[in-house]
């Protein structure tokens, strides 16, 4: 089965969600296109590309307008918040260069769909609807595709040259499910924020003087300060733009520094300052939400036909429309998966089994939760290939065996890929060529 295996770091965060890119521009007057009336320049050279003046300065604007929405009011020093995203856009720069140079590539379809998913589930529009909204708050249709199609260059290269760095033996799960908090992992989904304190090599602050910042700035969060703002214009993290927010984790996607502290919290708890050798984290349960021991599954089988080096995007697409009319026409759906498909199901018929979900491509899982019974979809694109899938039936069950090994090998997988990831990061970032051609903005 494909997995849909990601990093939540905020390094890996091509930006930010679909859902900031349109509430940015549609919601508390941020039209961030009109405002910047800046002279360009190279501001970077990464390699054999650049990152201009103009994409900084915009990061910048988006990012002021993210903060506000998280309801963040003192920020930073400009020149902190530049250098934060400008760290980020190189590293962004080298992965899709990355991406180019392996022939890694997203499809105008692919972006399409997306833009289609976004109109109807957060706005139930059509596309068409959709983009006349954005026109009338002033976002052009265009600069809203090219964000959605960076973002999935980038989920597409980290999912491609990171993915295979992760491996997993029925062992490993086995231990995974033996360790005595397992029940609380598979049980409970946390959202945590996270203030790192410390101090650069030119700071000659002391460890009890850290000690002290760290514990007042306990007092003020515990005493109603906002701990967005706080996390803004505090934390060393890497999150500090996002106002120190982790988003929805289960317990072992958290940090293991922290996973002890946050099963004793109630929501709205701030903890203690807790030391470690990068520093002192703080760390505030924002919300806690309790798993069902029911979950919905679907049978579900499919077929993939991957693009590559000698089958183009357009050719795989109509291969796999010609196989969907030949199973309109009456062959059977098992015969041709086996013949034509590329995924591993495919010795299987395409069948994959009763699934939550959970491992499966958004893309995918989307088409599938909105597939009736005995339906066959129509052809889409995910960040696999093209796929057409047939949803044989749906069940509501208990949590079995099967599901929580699942689940333990999903949370190991997550937990080896952000490892992997920041791994893979320092290394690209180390090999590339960097020169900071204008520092001041």
């Amino acid at each position: 089965m494909f997995q849909n295996l990601k990093s939540k770091s905020s390094s890996s965060r091509p930006r930010m969600s679909v859902l900031f890119l349109v509430s940015a521009f549609l919601v508390g007057g941020y039209c961030v296109q009109a405002e910047l009336e800046i002279l360009d320049g190279v501001a970077v050279i990464v390699n054999d590309s650049v990152v201009m003046v103009s994409e900084i300065e915009r990061e910048y604007e988006l990012t002021l307008a993210e903060l506000a929405g998280m309801g963040a009011t003192n920020f930073p020093p400009k020149d902190q918040i530049i250098e934060q995203v400008t760290e980020r856009l190189i590293l962004e720069s080298i992965q899709i260069q990355e991406a180019g140079w392996r022939g890694i590539v997203v499809t105008d379809e692919e972006v399409t769909n997306v833009v289609r998913e976004t109109a109807r589930q957060q706005f139930d529009m059509s596309i068409e609807e959709f983009r006349e909204l954005l026109a009338e708050q002033g976002m052009p249709y265009n600069q809203f595709r090219e964000d959605l199609h960076r973002k999935a260059l980038l989920e597409k290269v980290q999912q491609r040259l990171v993915g295979p760095r992760v491996h997993i033996s029925a062992q490993d799960v086995e231990e995974f499910r033996a360790l005595p908090y397992f029940d609380y992992l598979a049980a409970d989904r946390f959202r945590v924020g996270h203030i790192l304190i410390t101090h650069d090599d030119s700071d000659t602050t002391s460890a009890s003087e850290l000690q002290t910042r760290a514990e007042d700035l306990v007092e003020q969060l515990r005493e109603g300060a906002d701990f967005a703002t706080m996390a803004v214009n505090h934390s060393a993290a890497s999150t500090a733009l996002e106002g120190g927010d982790l988003d929805w984790r289960r317990a072992e996607e958290l940090p293991q520094l922290f996973v002890e502290e946050v099963l004793k919290m109630e929501v709205g708890d701030v903890s203690d300052p807790i030391r470690n050798e990068r520093g002192l984290h703080i760390i505030k349960l924002t919300d806690k939400q309790s798993a069902t021991r029911d979950q919905e599954e679907t049978l579900v089988r499919h077929i993939l036909i991957r693009p590559s080096a000698i089958k183009t995007e357009v050719a795989a697409k109509k291969e796999l429309e010609a196989i969907r009319q030949q199973i309109v026409d009456g062959e059977e759906f098992e015969e041709l998966a086996q013949e034509h498909s590329d995924d591993l199901s495919a010795r299987d018929g395409g069948d994959l089994g009763w699934t939550n979900g959970e491992t499966l491509d958004p893309i995918f899982l989307d088409v599938m939760n909105t597939t009736e019974i005995g339906e066959l979809s129509e052809v889409f694109a995910s960040a696999y290939g093209w796929h057409i899938l047939e949803v044989l039936d749906r069940r509501v069950t208990d949590v079995t065996e099967q599901v929580l090994d699942r689940f333990a090998f999903n949370a190991l997988a997550n937990r080896l890929f952000e490892e992997a990831f920041q791994d893979w990061l320092q290394e690209i970032r180390a090999e590339a060529f960097v020169k900071v051609v204008r520092k001041s903005f």
